[in-house]
């Protein structure tokens, strides 16, 4: 019996599941489980925004979930990732159980199953005595019944491995204590959130509901419904922690990779794309200071929605990197696949969770987020890839990259705009960014001349040469410095805007500086025009609306 559970468990490791199989099987395991909760519900009617926000809440409290039991296995038994990753996930075939089981107990009158909310010493009251008293409410029959089978499962699982009594026990015990946690989570949260005006332990059951239950306000979003406020405000929580969960996780397992990854990330780029949804929502606060209301979760949107960016950025640069293999090897060829460090499995790999996870975190904020951030992705899949490969054609190509850009702008603009109407923004601001952008991105294009012409890539570079393509660029640099005083309107930037612009120019022509490091330049002179443009035209009427506001 033992042999022929130690040879299945061996075959389930030995399995050679891919990252498309895993997210394949993991999220038929959580429809399967929505189904039969919603079945045994009777398919009552629920609002789109509850059906979302309760769908998505239950992905993410199970990945999370996942993560942390696969990361504490990773650390305490030394074994090879693949074989746990898949010994866990027939394991979560138990979260099936917990709707049926409550359905059997329970029966016509109903369980109520969701987080324990309670005090520190009611919490430690609860941990000793496997979560309170009431099966029927909170931690219900069928939770307290997959909690134990899962550290039952962990527990032998460990001692399969170990032969270690004492060794398999403590591990069981961490497996209690994460799921414990995770199923009083929201507690957690609110001992951390509130304790800077509260003493943690004069918090109680009724704080936790308060903060929970309350309306959905962050910026110009306001979710009043409070049956759908606790999915809004955990799924803000659990997509933050996944991302932090997934990098540790990457660093911990892969370390090499993880640091050729963060090395071709093109750091510029990256805080560019940031930039531009902080500034968008910067805008917005200029336009509509009423809705500015700064709070824990407003914080979480803000911080998602700029995650959400910078992977969407991340996953381009991974799929580029993938079509541009042939040019990269002629000059780029440090690049991870250009040195055959990184294969094209592991791109695959890494595109498609940057992908999924920066849709995620979109939608946690709103699905207009996660609109925006999907044309992000579509754009930049239509600049690189086949059959479109966009970067072919030089006008086109600049443009769908200003394009790709001014989509994030207007994710961080429509969070404070009301409503989330993008037509509220001034065509003038979306213009200027568009022409700006247009004319200024081809300087990237300068350190690929000769591997962009073998491989058919007309950049602005190919067809004029590095001479005349430093000047023609330059000069649309110094054409977009001098057209934002124009569009915004305002006389105060016009020194700035020419000192800057000429500096710019005077670079691009300055042939000691070498083509891959002009962007590095030119993008500091933007960041340095940036601050003086907020300051010098937005953050007087900000300040004055917000003190105003107070």
């Amino acid at each position: 019996m033992f042999r022929k559970l130690h040879k299945t468990i061996g075959s389930i490791e030995s399995y050679n599941m891919n990252i498309a199989h895993w997210i394949l099987g993991f999220s038929a395991i959580i429809a399967i489980r929505m189904l039969v909760e919603n079945l045994l519900e009777g398919l009552t009617d629920k609002s789109l925004d509850f059906f979302i926000g309760s769908t998505l809440a239950a992905y993410l409290f199970f990945l999370f979930s996942y993560l942390l039991i696969l990361i504490f296995l990773s650390v305490f038994l030394k074994e090879k990732i693949k074989k746990l990753a898949n010994v866990l996930l027939w394991g979560f075939f138990i979260v099936i159980l917990p709707p049926i089981l409550d359905k059997i107990f329970c029966g016509a009158e109903k369980c109520w199953s969701f987080y324990i909310f309670d005090s520190l010493s009611g919490l430690w009251h609860r941990f000793l005595v496997f979560f309170g008293s009431d099966p029927t409410i909170g931690i219900t029959y069928g939770v307290r019944i997959e909690v134990a089978l899962a550290v039952i499962f962990i527990l032998f699982y460990i001692y399969l491995k170990t032969n270690r009594i004492i060794k398999s026990l403590t591990g069981a015990l961490f497996t209690y204590i994460i799921l414990f946690v995770l199923g009083s989570f929201p507690s957690w949260l609110t001992f951390i959130i509130l304790s800077p005006s509260k003493k943690i332990t004069e918090i109680q059951n009724f704080d936790v509901a308060g903060l929970f239950f309350s309306p959905a306000s962050y910026f110009s979003i306001k979710d009043n419904d409070f049956m759908n406020a606790l999915n809004v405000k955990m799924n803000l929580i659990y997509a933050f922690l996944i991302v932090l969960a997934l990098v540790f996780f990457f660093w911990y397992n892969f370390r090499e990779k993880f640091w050729l990854v963060v090395k071709n990330s093109r750091p510029v780029q990256l805080i560019l794309h940031a930039g531009m949804i902080f500034i968008g929502a910067v805008i917005g606060l200029f336009y509509f200071p009423d809705n500015f209301n700064w709070n824990f979760f407003s914080l979480l949107a803000l911080g998602n929605l700029i995650i959400a960016g910078m992977l969407a950025w991340l996953a381009s640069v991974f799929l580029n990197d993938r079509e541009d293999l042939k040019i990269d090897e002629i000059t780029n060829t440090d690049r991870p696949m250009a040195t055959g460090r990184m294969s094209l499995e592991d791109y695959r790999h890494l595109f498609a969770v940057g992908s999924l996870l920066s849709l995620v975190l979109a939608l946690t904020v709103g699905v207009k987020f996660f609109l925006l951030i999907l044309a992000y992705q579509i754009l930049a899949w239509a600049y690189s890839a086949w059959p479109f490969r966009l970067k072919r054609f030089p006008a086109v190509a600049s443009f769908v990259s200003a394009l790709a850009l001014v989509t994030l702008f207007l994710s961080g603009f429509i969070l404070l705009a009301d409503g989330q109407d993008i037509s509220l923004l001034p065509s003038k601001v979306f213009w200027g960014l568009l022409i700006a952008f247009t004319f200024s991105l081809p300087v990237k294009d300068l350190k690929d001349i000769e591997g962009d012409k073998r491989n058919g890539v007309w950049t602005i570079p190919v067809i004029l040469g590095e001479g005349w393509a430093r000047f023609v660029i330059g000069l649309g640099i110094f054409f977009s410095y001098s057209l934002s005083v124009v569009l915004l309107n305002a006389k105060i930037l016009f020194l700035p805007a020419m000192i800057i612009g000429a500096a710019s120019f005077w670079i691009m022509q300055n042939k000691k500086i070498k083509p891959g490091k002009l962007h590095l330049w030119i993008f500091a002179l933007l960041f340095i025009y940036t601050l003086i443009v907020m300051y010098l035209v937005f953050w007087t009427g900000i300040r004055f609306s917000l003190k105003f506001k107070v």
